[in-house]
């Protein structure tokens, strides 16, 4: 049988493939997770200022903002030094 029409089998998969998914998605898991611990944390030292200081909304918007950005730099320089 040609090689174009024949199908791949468990001998032609990359061995280690299957190993390195469940890891990735450990670290994606681990990147979201430290996203919202970011927005979770910053939110609410922005609350928590908003009642002491009566600043509200500004603090825990402030605090939200600050907690997407941290998350989403924090995202994006981990993505770029995994090559994703």
């Amino acid at each position: 049988m040609p090689p174009a029409s024949r199908k791949p089998n468990d001998e032609d998969r990359d061995p280690r493939a299957s190993e390195r998914l469940p890891l990735g998605w450990a670290r994606m898991y681990a990147l979201v997770l430290e996203f919202l611990a970011y927005l979770a944390v910053l939110g609410y030292a922005g609350w928590w200022l908003d009642e002491r200081r009566g600043w509200e909304p500004w603090g825990l918007l402030t605090g939200l903002l600050a907690g997407t950005a941290v998350g989403l730099y924090r995202m994006i320089r981990e993505s770029k030094r995994l090559g994703l």
